[in-house]
């Protein structure tokens, strides 16, 4: 139970990490740029995944107030 704590843990850092690195990158900004010019929408999922463990049954993929909050601060709706 230890490990999994910690791995969320570490798995939400590098999330936000991901996070600040693509909000802030002149490619995504030239990306966020042309979709709303053209008016078209776009989903960016980034799934980390494990080796070594099934998954348990109660994995679901939703969008968290990280999530909500990156793509608020990338200026895309959802």
């Amino acid at each position: 139970m230890e490990l999994e704590k910690r791995l969320a843990r570490e798995l939400k850092r590098l999330n936000k990490a991901i996070q600040k690195v693509v909000a802030r990158s002149a490619e995504f900004g030239q990306l966020r740029k042309l979709l709303r010019e053209e008016q078209v929408e776009l989903a960016i999922y980034v799934v980390p995944l494990l080796g070594g463990k099934k998954p348990s049954a109660d994995l679901r993929f939703e969008l968290t107030e990280a999530d909500r909050s990156f793509l608020k601060q990338a200026g895309l709706r959802f």
